[in-house]
């Protein structure tokens, strides 16, 4: 088969983060010191703008992006080089100074985690007192400052199944705002795989069970989609998450997943991966991107990817298209 030059590439610029969010658990580990350092990430934005990877859009995350020191300087980098670039953050560190330089580093898309517009829940959600105020006071700054497009993320989950139409409702008639884009709860990150995580005790408040209000909630998403709301999401990922709430170990069952054809993650240590949930296929400190994209050890890893029938979320939440929904 052949494979194409990669079209977008995750980068987990840092797993450090303020908040302590319930859909996930970096939070709970020791502080990772093993990262790479600004000049390394600079050096792969080189290499693959020198190996002709310069389509392949760049999407910074994490743990929380601007936690890490020198982020901005790595951003502004990757525009120079004539890269598409997109950053996630809970917008806790959005100050205006930090707006401006966000700003003035040629970012093309920032997307703020935003749950629910109840500040209350929103703040027990991402584990954060005044997480939600910030998250407004973040939109604003980035405005007020003119960057170019600012989306909203919310999850998709119990406490909040409820809210998620006002929030919809509230960021269509937002012209601070680009869109919103809704992503299903899953196992909650760093935890130990588990296939029936949403009935356990501890976690089973994350889950929408009632199928009756999840489907007149995603109904009216999809209607809302129809007439054009600034809703990020397709009709059919949308109409897929009902199904999958339904069925969640069963996503896989009827796709092929080529996603090793075009996606690769970049973990803050260097690993490359084709799959969040399989290992690396090389590192970046030891081999050029283009050396590792083309080897044999990726061509295994996408032969196994191919084969896989376990429910991905990645594939849901992130890489949606006909060839694997």
């Amino acid at each position: 088969m052949e494979i194409n030059a990669p079209v977008f590439c995750d980068i987990g610029i840092t797993e450090n983060c303020i908040f302590k969010c319930k859909m996930c658990r970096l939070w709970e580990s020791r502080e990772n010191t093993d990262e790479l350092s600004i000049e390394e990430w600079k050096y792969f934005i080189d290499s693959l703008a020198e190996c002709g990877f310069s389509k392949v859009k760049l999407h910074f995350a994490g743990g929380e992006p601007l936690v890490k020191k020198g982020v901005i300087d790595v951003l502004a980098h990757a525009h120079r080089k004539g890269f598409t670039t997109v950053m996630v953050t809970n917008g806790f560190l959005i100050d205006e100074a930090m707006a401006a330089r966000i700003a003035s580093c040629g970012l093309d898309v920032i997307s703020i985690s935003l749950d629910t517009l109840d500040a209350d829940m929103h703040d027990s959600l991402r584990g954060v007192k005044g997480a939600h105020a910030q998250a407004m006071r973040a939109i604003k700054n980035l405005k007020k400052e003119g960057v170019k497009s600012i989306s909203i993320l919310a999850v998709i989950m119990g406490p909040n199944i409820q809210h998620l139409v006002e929030l919809v409702e509230w960021a269509n008639n937002n012209n601070d705002l680009s869109s919103i884009y809704l992503q299903a709860i899953s196992q909650p990150i760093a935890t130990d795989k588990d296939d029936q995580w949403y009935e356990r005790e501890s976690l089973r408040y994350l889950w929408p069970h009632n199928e009756i209000e999840l489907d007149a909630v995603m109904n009216q998403l999809i209607e809302y989609k129809r007439q054009g709301y600034k809703i990020s999401n397709s009709i059919r990922q949308l109409q897929v998450f009902k199904t999958y709430f339904r069925q969640p170990n069963k996503l896989g069952m009827d796709m092929i997943c080529s996603q090793g054809n075009y996606v690769m993650y970049i973990r803050p240590s260097g690993d490359v991966l084709l799959c969040g949930s399989r290992v690396a296929v090389g590192n970046i400190k030891d081999s050029l991107i283009k050396d590792i994209w083309y080897s044999t050890e990726a061509m295994v890893r996408r032969e196994q990817m191919r084969n896989c029938k376990e429910s991905c979320l990645n594939v849901l939440n992130c890489f949606e298209n006909k060839k694997l929904l």
